[in-house]
C-alpha cells in the first residue's frame, strides 16, 4: 500500500469567518461618548453533527438543488432516472419533461434561476446504434453509454412540476462500451462566480490507455467549460487546435464527482483514484492531471502505476487519500449555521461513511476533520437557511438533515 499524501491537522482549526456573526470594533475620539467597542464574535467549535431521521427515500439518488424557497430538487440514478421536487418535511413531486434516460446524474440552478426558473442537468444515456468502442465493445451483453448535459425550464404542468424548452448541449464522446459497475461518467457541475461559465466534469469510462485519454479530440477524462447558455467558450485552452474538442479545459483524470469553486476563485475537484490515490485537485486550464499515466493509487490487477513526482510534467494533487474516502459530493460551506466550518471545502465519502472536512488556502489544503455519519453518503448541499443536508447512497437512500454539535 503506497503511502498516503495527506496533510492532516490535529486539532480543529478556526473559523475563516462567515462574515454573519458579531459586530465590528467602532473607533471613538478620545474624550468623547461612544458605543462600547465589541469584538467580533468567534463561532463556536462544531465537534459533530446530529441527524435527522430520513425525511425521504429515493432509489440511488445521487444529487441536490437547494431552491430559493427551501425545497430541492433531488435526481436519481435508477434505471430509468428520475427528477424530484422536495418539500424540506418530505414531500415529494416527480418532475416531468425529462430527457430519456437511464438515470439522472447532477442537477444545478442556473445563476439567474430566480428570473428564468432554468436548470442544468447530467444524465446517462444508452445507445445501442452507437459504434461499439471501449475495453468491454466484446461484451454482447453490454450496450454502447455516454453521459449528456441539457438546460430546461422549471415549471408547473398540468399534473405537477414540469421540465420544458429542454436543450441537450452535451455528448460523451465516444459512447462507450463499459464494464459493469459506474462507469464513471463524470457529470458534476459548477458554475463560476460571475455566473458566466459552467464547468463540467466527464469521467474516463474506465478506459486505462493514456495516450487514448490525453487524446484532445475525445472528451473522456477531462473537465470541460461552457459558456452560460451551452455554447463553447472562444478563449478555452486548446480551441485554436484543428483537432481539439474545444470544450476542454483540464486532461488526465479518472472519475471527478466533484467540483466548486471557493472564494478566491479557484476552481477545486473531487477525483476518486483507483487502489488509493483518491484525490483533491486545484483546476487550472490547459493543465494534465496525470490519470492513468501517474496516481498515487495502483490498479487492482496489473503492473504498478508512478506515483505524481516533480517534474514528471503532471499536475500533482492539493491532498491525497490512502486508504480511499471515495469523494462523490462537494461544496464550500457558506457558514450561516455552520459557521466554524465557514468556506471549508465539505467531501462526501462512500468509504469513508461521512463528510470530510478540508480548509482551503490559496492553491494549498489540509484536512482538519472527519464527521461519521455511519454510511455512504452521495451528496451534500446547504440550504438558504444554512442547515446542510446529505444523500445516503443505495437504492434505499435517504435524505437527511444535519444539525451542528458545538463542543
Amino acid at each position: 500500500m503506497k503511502k498516503c499524501v495527506l496533510a492532516f491537522a490535529a486539532v480543529l482549526l478556526g473559523s475563516c469567518g462567515s462574515g454573519d456573526g458579531g459586530s465590528s470594533t467602532v473607533a471613538v475620539p478620545p474624550g468623547t461618548s461612544g458605543p462600547t467597542p465589541t469584538a467580533s464574535a468567534t463561532p463556536a467549535t462544531i465537534s459533530g453533527v446530529t441527524q435527522s431521521v430520513a425525511v425521504a427515500t429515493f432509489d440511488k439518488p445521487w444529487a441536490m438543488a437547494m431552491l430559493p424557497d427551501g425545497r430541492m430538487l433531488v435526481s436519481q440514478r435508477s434505471a430509468s432516472g428520475a427528477l424530484w421536487l422536495v418539500a424540506a418535511d418530505g414531500t415529494k413531486k416527480a418532475v416531468g419533461g425529462l430527457p430519456a434516460s437511464i438515470g439522472v446524474l447532477d442537477v444545478k440552478l442556473a445563476p439567474d434561476y430566480a428570473s428564468t426558473r432554468q436548470i442544468f442537468i447530467t444524465y446517462m444515456v444508452e445507445d445501442r446504434a452507437a459504434l461499439r468502442v471501449g475495453r468491454a465493445k466484446d461484451e454482447p451483453t453490454l450496450f454502447p453509454q455516454r453521459m449528456e448535459a441539457a438546460h430546461a425550464v422549471l415549471g408547473n404542468g398540468t399534473t405537477g412540476p414540469e421540465l420544458s424548452n429542454v436543450v441537450t448541449f452535451f455528448r460523451q464522446d465516444p459512447t462507450i462500451v463499459a464494464f459493469d459497475g459506474s462507469g464513471e461518467p463524470g457529470g458534476r457541475m459548477a458554475f463560476s462566480p460571475d455566473g458566466r461559465y459552467l464547468f463540467l466534469t466527464s469521467g474516463d469510462r474506465q478506459e486505462l490507455d493514456a495516450s487514448f485519454l490525453f487524446d484532445l479530440s475525445n472528451t473522456l477524462g477531462k473537465i470541460l467549460r461552457f459558456n452560460r447558455d451551452g455554447s463553447i467558450p472562444a478563449d478555452n485552452p486548446f480551441a485554436a487546435s484543428a483537432t481539439a474538442k474545444k470544450e476542454i479545459w483540464t486532461i488526465g483524470h479518472r472519475n471527478h464527482y466533484g467540483l466548486a469553486f471557493t472564494r478566491d476563485g479557484r476552481l477545486w475537484s473531487s477525483e476518486m483514484g483507483p487502489k488509493g490515490g483518491d484525490e483533491l485537485n486545484v483546476i487550472k486550464p490547459g493543465l494534465n492531471y496525470g490519470w492513468p499515466a501517474v496516481s498515487n493509487g495502483d490498479n487492482y490487477v496489473g503492473p504498478a502505476i508512478p506515483d505524481h513526482a516533480p517534474g514528471d510534467g503532471y499536475e500533482a494533487p492539493a491532498i491525497s487519500w490512502t486508504p480511499v474516502i471515495a469523494p462523490a459530493g462537494m461544496i464550500v460551506c457558506g457558514g450561516k449555521l455552520f459557521g466554524d466550518w465557514s468556506g471549508d471545502i465539505l467531501l462526501t465519502g462512500l468509504q469513508s461513511h461521512g463528510i470530510v472536512r478540508v480548509r482551503p488556502q490559496g492553491a494549498s489544503a489540509s484536512e482538519v476533520q472527519r464527521i461519521d455519519l455511519g454510511t455512504r453518503v452521495r451528496d451534500i448541499a446547504e440550504a438558504p437557511d444554512g442547515s446542510l443536508w446529505i444523500l445516503t447512497d443505495g437504492a434505499a437512500g435517504e435524505l437527511r438533515r444535519l444539525s451542528p454539535v458545538f463542543g
